[in-house]
């Protein structure tokens, strides 16, 4: 690598002269595989997974975004969100979930559960989404997971099953997943594994960090990565490596509170009794 390819992550930060669209990012890869935006915080993470949801809805893809945090609905432009509550959407004796299906892209904001209720909502969610998709595959899907550890830092285990056939066979019925997260060496490396197409910002100060990512890339993108700006990424796709200029995602539109309409109570029909006692008086 030439010491300028190096060094031109440092030359400017974000530009706002570049196309909101124009970031590199492989479609009918998306299509074949998962994707992987990592790297520390406040470094732009959450804004090109909003940017690539744009993009993809744009081509008629379904996002349904697990928000653990509560920032999607501020800096996206996914059409609508949706609050889960444990008092009104789980049912403590049948442990089960009650929720709106979501049949176009959607938010679900999770930032009022604990992280056990959050990793059971999704697990939840995401079979009902499976099953679905099975019966009846007629949109490409995208699953986008903001702190992607809290699901798939086993993604063997017991809680995540639903997540791992969709990373694994998704693609058969038009499901696929991009997970967000802040840290390589916290994610499973079956998942990692499972992503063709990666982002990683600026690395993390921690050691496990930095040697999780070296033993994946290399000593030289390891030093590359500890010094990336803002709005810079370095881009892998397949086994190919290189930095790349993400513009900053500004939404024009916020998502809006899912709209669910009451039942209407119809009224009993009078008793005959009912009818004369009112003649009465």
């Amino acid at each position: 690598m030439s010491k300028d390819t190096e060094h031109t992550h440092r030359k400017t930060c974000w530009n706002p002269n570049i196309p909101k669209f124009h970031i590199d990012f492989d479609i009918p890869e998306q299509q074949k595989s998962n994707t992987l935006i990592c790297g520390g915080n406040a470094t732009g993470k959450s804004l090109l997974a909003c940017g690539i949801a744009s993009i993809l809805q744009n081509l008629d893809w379904r996002i349904i975004a697990f928000d653990p945090v509560g920032n999607y609905q501020k800096i996206s432009d996914i059409p609508s969100f949706y609050t889960v509550r444990k008092a009104r959407n789980f049912d403590e004796e049948t442990k089960e979930w009650f929720y709106p299906y979501p049949t176009e892209s959607m938010i679900f904001n999770m930032s009022l559960l604990i992280p056990d209720l959050q990793r059971s909502f999704a697990e939840s969610c995401l079979e009902r989404v499976w099953n679905t998709q099975v019966r009846n595959p007629s949109k490409w899907t995208l699953i986008l997971l903001e702190e992607a550890q809290l699901y798939v830092r086993n993604i063997r285990g017991s809680v995540a099953q639903n997540l791992l056939r969709i990373c694994s066979a998704g693609r058969n019925h038009k499901l696929r997943t991009m997970a967000v997260s802040t840290d390589l060496a916290m994610l499973d490396a079956s998942f990692i594994r499972l992503t063709s197409q990666r982002y990683y910002s600026r690395l993390n100060i921690e050691e496990n960090s930095r040697r999780k990512f070296r033993n994946y890339h290399g000593l030289d993108w390891c030093r590359v990565a500890t010094e990336l700006d803002l709005g810079f990424f370095i881009y892998m796709l397949r086994d190919k490596l290189k930095i790349a200029h993400v513009p900053m995602f500004e939404t024009k539109k916020l998502p809006q509170p899912l709209y669910i309409p009451r039942r209407r109570v119809q009224s009993q029909p009078k008793s005959v009794w009912q009818r004369f006692k009112e003649l009465l008086s």
